[in-house]
């Protein structure tokens, strides 16, 4: 029987799912473009963990569908809050 290999992608989703669903959200929230304060919030915290697993800004713009000047805007907000 063969096992399942996730894609680098689907781990990078499922990673975001995991901080999405701890804070009653959903990988689609997170991907889409609403920007409720605490949605907000929860989606920079995605991309620090992506940040984190050595990503550049380009290509967490790609797995967050997003520009990467947002994402760098999101790591500057990220820093500041966390001194």
């Amino acid at each position: 029987m063969e096992q399942y290999v996730m894609t680098p992608r689907e781990k990078n989703l499922a990673a975001i799912g995991e901080i999405a669903y701890k804070y009653g959200y959903t990988v689609e929230d997170m991907l889409g473009h609403r920007r409720f304060k605490k949605m907000v919030a929860v989606r920079r915290e995605c991309i620090g963990m992506l940040r984190a697993k050595g990503f550049s800004t380009t290509e967490i713009g790609r797995i967050m569908n997003r520009d990467h000047s947002s994402i760098v805007t999101s790591l500057q907000t990220l820093a500041a809050e966390n001194g």
